[in-house]
């Protein structure tokens, strides 16, 4: 996540170029090297191209999605290898951190406890129980459409969405911790999350139309903000692994609510 510093690069100066190899280091397990050096407080600018990170990944899962359908596979194993691809994309960040999130806040006495449990490597019951359902509901609201072409959109709309709202929480939410990674990242200047929510109307709009865009922007707040209150609520605020829980609760909302819609 932190550039190693060369002598050889210069420094990061926060360019839109240099803000989306940063997202896409960050974000995605590409085997991305920028010529540049950066800590983890770029983050707080990088967050603006988050959702254009989402649409990378989303694009791929959804082309799988689709030439797994077009080779006559059924749409739930199409599904389960679109969802795969995500998680080998992005290293399971996401999933990896919502399974944390589970664990310290179902199994946390107090905040420093519950801070604890998120941060040690193991993974408890909590975190089982959560990544089944969040990845059946993937799995099985993709798995359930009429039409290939549906999921490669509700795919990259869901990825695009969810991983923009990060900006948002950034922006709202403290940290919790005195280190680590939300600390580190720092709060964005509003125009990272204005940006970034520009980015995820157009492309929702672009992708879905003007209502089930809507429909898909207003089901992913919904989720980003659920979890939002309840990591202030359990530990004040946020860290990486309440952002990137908040990604995937966001992502699940938006893939139901779609699903009704469409």
């Amino acid at each position: 996540m932190t550039n190693t510093p060369s002598k050889k690069y210069p420094a990061y100066k926060g360019s839109w170029v240099q803000d989306f190899l940063v997202a896409l280091v960050f974000l995605t397990r590409l085997p991305i090297r920028p010529n540049f050096t950066f800590e983890m407080n770029a983050l707080k600018s990088a967050c603006r191209f988050f959702s254009l990170v989402g649409l990378i990944v989303g694009g791929v899962a959804g082309t799988i999605y689709v030439l797994a359908a077009f080779i006559g596979l059924p749409l739930v194993v199409c599904a389960i290898l679109a969802v795969a691809a995500q998680i080998i994309l992005t290293g399971a960040l996401h999933e990896d951190a919502i399974g944390d999130v589970a664990d310290g806040f179902g199994g946390g006495g107090d905040k420093s406890k519950k801070l604890e449990i998120m941060r040690d490597s193991r993974v408890g019951t909590y975190a089982v129980v959560t990544l089944i359902i969040v990845v059946g509901l993937k799995v099985a609201v993709l798995g359930t459409l009429s039409d290939p072409l549906k999921g490669f959109a509700l795919l990259v709309v869901a990825a695009t969405i969810s991983r923009g709202l990060i900006a948002w929480a950034l922006y709202f939410l403290p940290p919790a911790r005195e280190n680590g990674l939300g600390h580190g990242a720092g709060r964005p200047e509003i125009m990272a999350p204005l940006t970034s929510t520009v980015l995820i109307v157009l492309i929702s709009i672009l992708v879905f139309g003007p209502q089930i865009g809507a429909v898909a922007l207003l089901s992913g707040i919904v989720g980003a903000s659920i979890m939002g209150v309840i990591a202030m609520r359990q530990v004040g605020g946020q860290t990486g692994d309440v952002l990137g829980a908040i990604q995937q609760l966001a992502e699940v909302c938006i893939l139901i609510a779609c699903l009704a819609a469409i």
